[in-house]
């Protein structure tokens, strides 16, 4: 049977509210209702902290341009004797991190 056949078929069996021709088709009316429960939360859900050490996103995340914060990070690296090669991640209250530890805010350095 072609595509117009079946579609044809379908569309019968629907208007007749029956299902005698084996498609699986039933009427709207005839579906049972969606009772909604809600899954208990698990204790295994984790927030993950918004943190990155790609400074694209992190001068998205911050709120600044591009240009201004390759700026900040120069000025930063240079106060805090960091060469470019020294990759810090930026959390999104501003902390800058080094080696697992805070080193200072990005936000002191606009």
């Amino acid at each position: 049977m072609g595509a117009a056949g079946t579609l044809a078929l379908c569309a019968s069996a629907v208007a007749d509210g029956d299902d005698e021709d084996g498609t699986g088709i039933t009427p709207l009316g005839d579906a049972h209702a969606f009772e909604y429960t809600p899954d208990p939360l698990s204790h295994d859900v984790e927030q993950p902290a918004a943190s990155t050490n790609n400074p694209n996103y992190a001068a998205k995340m911050l709120g600044y341009g591009r240009q201004t914060f390759g700026d900040m990070i120069h000025a930063m690296k240079d106060s805090l004797n960091l060469g470019g090669a020294n990759n810090v991640i930026w959390h999104d209250n501003g902390d800058v991190e080094f080696n697992g530890r805070i080193i200072g805010n990005m936000h002191d350095y606009r």
